[in-house]
């Protein structure tokens, strides 16, 4: 069966090396409904409302299920603190699919408030003074943090960085044309990390339209020269549609940025991806 996991089992959660060696589904999955911080560290899950609860899907059997049943949590040995449910999920990969979950009651959250971005490992890591952070598209080049005046804050370049099972594509359609998003593909994707602070991170949130709803934050983990640097910050669209023609413009930030950093096979694979799914030209140079 389909396990969706969104509070402690999550990677880099406190149980989950329970599911740890357990088939991954989907590491960027959503259903309905909202977050809580239970304040006793782990979060409630209200199958109620129009948000979303981000998580992750795994493949499980009976017997893990079993075992999932019987965790115990420090305040409380009433096992009914969640009750197992079935929920439909969104995945990139398989898209919507019915899976296994637990889930609060509405009584279990009076008093609390919903988590902004109904992702925990966010709501756990957004507050710290410095973050690691991967960009894969135009934000690789430098030109715009110039215009802004905010390039000082991303001097520091770790170097061309992987994602596992990331991959970037142009599924955000603007005015004037696509723009990049970060999809679940289960294949590998690559992109330019930085070190960064606070002042970068109110920047980044504001250039990529957090606050009007266009990119939602998201932890990652990314490799960088055979270095895995763990709970990594990025940006992905909250509803992707159909790829669309970059503009010239935007087209240009993405090659220019990510040449010299990324490897030299993706950096072509990105001029190749620009003629072959809409024939827009650009020079290696």
């Amino acid at each position: 069966m389909y396990l969706f996991v969104y509070g402690t089992l999550r990677k880099h959660g406190s149980n989950h090396q329970l599911i740890k060696n357990e088939e991954l589904i989907a590491s960027q999955a959503w259903s309905k409904g909202n977050l809580y911080d239970s304040e006793k560290g782990f979060p409630y899950f209200i199958q109620k409302g129009p948000k979303r609860v981000y998580g992750e899907v795994y493949k499980i059997s009976n017997e893990k299920l079993n075992e999932i049943k019987n965790l115990k949590y420090s305040d409380s040995k009433d096992q009914t603190l969640y009750q197992q449910s079935t929920v439909t999920v969104m995945t990139d990969i398989l898209g919507e699919i019915e899976c296994v979950t637990f889930i609060n009651s509405e009584e279990q959250a009076v008093g609390l408030f919903p988590l902004t971005y109904g992702d925990w490992l966010v709501h756990l890591e957004i507050e710290r003074d410095d973050h690691t952070y991967f960009a894969y598209g135009s934000c690789m080049d430098n030109e715009r943090f110039k215009l802004a005046d905010v390039d000082h804050l991303f001097t520091n370049k770790i170097g061309g960085g992987l994602t596992d099972r990331l991959e970037m594509n142009y599924s955000l359609s603007v005015h004037d044309g696509g723009r990049a998003n970060l999809i679940e593909t289960g294949k590998q994707g690559e992109g330019v990390l930085y070190q960064v602070n606070k002042e970068a991170v109110e920047y980044l949130f504001m250039r990529e339209g957090v606050y009007n709803g266009t990119y939602r934050p998201a932890i990652i983990d990314v490799m960088v020269n055979g270095r895995l640097y763990e709970k990594s910050l990025t940006f992905i669209v909250l509803d992707p549609v159909k790829e669309c023609a970059p503009p010239i413009h935007y087209a240009t930030e993405i090659i220019r940025g990510s040449k010299g950093t990324v490897s030299p096979e993706y950096h072509s694979k990105l001029i190749d991806d620009l003629k072959t799914k809409f024939n827009l030209s650009m020079a290696e140079s």
